[in-house]
C-alpha cells in the first residue's frame, strides 16, 4: 500500500471460502503415527487424515504474484510468533510477514489485501478491542515511541514518547492487557508501565500516564539477569519480567501511580533453581503466555512449558509438559499428563474470545502422544484436550521452521508455520521454503457459568427469561467496563450460531433479546464477552 492509501481490496468478493469444519479428537491417551501427506497447494483446503479437521496453506509459492498486493511471495511467508495474534480484533484482517515484510490478508479468505503503509510499523500487536479493529499497537525501531496506527487509514491515532529507549514491544514477546489499556515495556535494565487509555478518575487520552521506570537488571537475584522479555498480565494487574533461563518474576502495578514493586510470595511457594519467592519469583516456565482463568474467577495466570531444574511433581502429582501458575499466589496446576508426552514447544493463549484453553505446538517425537501436533489443552486441570492437526514441519532445522501455533480470537482456527518437509511422502517441501497454514475446526462449548453472585460490577449474565422458551428470551446482563461487548449463541457442540454486537454503552445493567435460531430445538450456550473476559449461561429452545 502506498502512504495514505486504503484497503481497496476489501470491496472484492472472493470465491474461496473456508470449508465445513470437524469436531476435534479429544482422547489424550492415543498415540498417532504422522501420516504421509504431500505439501498442499496454495488455498486448497484438505482434510487432515488423522484428525479430520480442515487445513489450508495461506501463503503462495516462491515467486508467485501476491496481487492485488504488489510484489511476489518469498521463501519465508509466515506469522511472527506464538504469542503474537495475527488476526485483528474483529477477524477481518490477518497479518503475516513475507520475507520479513508485513503483508495483510483477508481474515477469512486469506487472499492478499495490501502491504503496510510505508515505514509505518516495526514491532506491532493488533489492538485487542473491538473498538479499534484496524489499529496496531507498535514500538518504533529506535524504541523511543509507542503508537497506535490504523492500517486501513494509514494514520497514527495515538502516540507516546517513552522515558528511555525500549527493546521493541516487551523485548519482542510482550502483549497489551486483554482490554488494550496497559502495556509494559523494557530495556536491558529497566521496565515501565504505560496506560494507553486512561479512564476515570484519570483524564482520558491525550493525557499521558506513564509510570516511573524500575530497575530490573543487573541485580535481580537470579543467576542470569539478562532480560528475555517483559509483559503486562491479561488483566493489567501485574507486570512480569522473564530472565534468560525462563525465570519469571512478578511485579505488582500500583493502579494510581503505575509504580512497580516485586510481588511478595510467601516462603514455601513452589519455585525453581533456588529463586526467592519473596522477591517475586514463581515456578519457571518456558515459552509462556498470559490468560484469565474462567474456571477460577478470572484469575491472572501464566501458562508455559515445564522448565529444567523445577520440581517434577506438586503435592505428589506429577507435572506434565504444560503447566499453569496463578500469579496471585504462585499456585501451580499441571494441564497435561507427562506419561509418554512429546515435548511442548510453544504455548499461546491469544484466544481471548474463547477463554479457558491454551494452544500448544508439540515437537516431532515419533511414538509419543501429541507428536508434531497442534493441541488445545483445558485450563481447569482436567487434562482435557482437543487435538487438531499434524504440522509436518522440521522444527529442529531453524528458528523460522518452528510452527509457533496461534489460535484466532474465537479459537476456531489456528495458524502455524511449516516447512512441510517431514512425513510428506512424494511432494515434500524444503527447510528453506517456510509457509503459513491454518487449521479450522469446531471447538467445544465455552466454560459453564460461574456460580450466581450478588449484583456486582463484574461481567455477568444475571438471568435469561423465559427459560425454556418457545422462540424468544430476554437476556439480563451486566457489563464491567466501557469496552465493546458481544453476545454469542452457540449450539451444544460449540458451533457459533449467531453473534450480536452489544456496542459499548459502559458499565451497568442491560437487557437484550435472543431468538430461536430455527435450526433444531435443544440447549444453546449464551456467551457474553468483553475486553478479553467472558461468562456463559444457557437457554433451552423448545421448537
Amino acid at each position: 500500500m502506498t502512504p495514505g492509501g486504503t484497503f481497496f481490496a476489501f470491496a472484492l468478493v472472493f470465491a474461496w471460502a473456508a470449508p465445513a469444519t470437524a469436531q476435534p479428537i479429544t482422547d489424550p491417551s492415543l498415540v498417532f503415527a504422522e501420516p504421509n501427506v504431500p505439501k498442499p497447494a496454495y488455498l486448497s483446503p484438505f482434510s487432515d487424515p488423522t484428525f479430520h479437521t480442515q487445513v489450508a496453506r495461506i501463503a503462495g509459492d516462491i515467486g508467485a504474484s501476491m496481487a492485488p498486493a504488489s510484489g511476489t511471495w518469498g521463501a519465508v511467508a509466515r506469522h511472527v510468533y506464538s504469542k503474537q495474534q495475527p488476526w485483528s480484533s474483529d477477524g477481518s484482517i490477518i497479518v503475516i510477514e513475507n520475507d520479513g515484510n508485513p503483508i495483510f490478508l483477508d481474515g477469512k479468505s486469506y487472499q492478499p489485501l495490501s502491504g503496510p503503509c510505508a515505514g509505518a510499523i516495526w514491532d506491532y500487536r493488533w489492538h485487542p478491542s473491538l473498538a479499534h479493529p484496524h489499529e496496531l499497537i507498535d514500538v518504533d525501531a529506535a524504541g523511543t515511541t509507542l503508537q497506535w496506527f490504523d492500517v486501513v487509514a494509514c494514520a497514527r491515532t495515538r502516540s507516546w514518547s517513552l522515558p528511555f529507549a525500549v527493546a521493541d514491544l516487551g523485548s519482542g514477546e510482550g502483549n497489551p492487557s486483554n482490554d488494550g489499556r496497559f502495556v509494559v515495556l523494557g530495556s536491558a535494565t529497566q521496565m515501565v508501565v504505560v496506560d494507553m487509555d486512561p479512564r476515570a478518575p484519570f483524564a482520558p487520552y491525550p493525557n499521558r500516564r506513564i509510570g516511573p521506570p524500575v530497575t530490573i537488571a543487573p541485580n535481580c537475584g537470579a543467576s542470569d539477569c539478562t532480560i528475555d522479555w517483559v509483559s503486562v498480565s491479561a488483566s493489567g494487574r501485574y507486570a512480569v519480567v522473564d530472565y534468560n533461563g525462563d525465570f519469571p518474576r512478578v511485579f505488582d502495578i500500583n493502579p494510581q501511580t503505575l509504580a512497580l514493586t516485586p510481588h511478595v510470595y510467601p516462603a514455601g511457594t513452589t519455585e525453581c533453581n533456588g529463586h526467592d519467592p519473596g522477591n517475586g519469583y514463581i515456578l519457571d516456565l518456558g515459552h509462556a503466555d498470559f490468560a484469565l482463568d474462567p474456571y477460577d474467577n478470572n484469575e491472572d495466570v501464566l501458562v508455559g512449558q515445564q522448565s529444567g531444574g523445577c520440581p517434577s511433581s506438586i503435592n505428589g502429582q506429577p507435572l506434565g509438559g504444560v503447566v499453569m501458575v496463578r500469579l496471585r499466589d504462585g499456585a501451580v496446576t499441571s494441564l497435561t499428563d507427562p506419561s509418554n508426552e512429546a515435548y511442548p514447544h510453544h504455548i499461546s493463549t491469544r484466544n481471548l474470545d474463547r477463554p479457558g484453553w491454551a494452544y500448544v505446538s508439540y515437537l516431532p517425537s515419533a511414538g509419543q502422544r501429541f507428536n508434531d501436533e497442534v493441541v488445545a489443552v483445558k485450563l481447569d486441570g482436567s487434562k482435557a484436550c482437543e487435538r487438531l492437526a499434524h504440522m509436518h514441519s522440521d522444527a529442529n532445522a531453524c528458528y523460522l521452521c518452528e510452527p509457533h501455533a496461534v489460535p484466532s480470537r474465537d479459537g476456531q482456527r489456528v495458524i502455524f508455520a511449516s516447512t512441510w518437509s517431514i512425513d510428506c511422502g512424494i511432494g515434500c517441501g524444503t527447510t528453506s521454503d517456510i509457509k503459513d497454514y491454518v487449521v479450522s475446526y469446531q471447538p467445544g462449548p465455552p466454560p459453564p457459568p460461574p456460580p450466581f453472585a450478588a449484583d456486582t460490577l463484574a461481567l455477568t449474565i444475571r438471568q435469561i427469561t423465559p427459560n425454556p422458551t418457545l422462540d424468544t428470551a430476554e437476556v439480563d446482563y451486566r457489563l464491567a467496563g466501557p469496552e465493546p461487548a458481544q453476545l454469542t449463541l452457540l449450539d451444544a457442540a460449540g458451533r457459533i450460531v449467531e453473534r450480536l454486537d452489544l456496542g459499548a454503552p459502559g458499565p451497568g445493567r442491560y437487557q437484550t433479546q435472543i431468538r430461536d435460531p430455527g435450526i433444531h430445538p435443544g440447549i444453546y450456550w449464551v456467551w457474553l464477552s468483553q475486553a478479553g473476559q467472558a461468562v456463559a449461561s444457557h437457554v433451552v429452545f423448545l421448537r
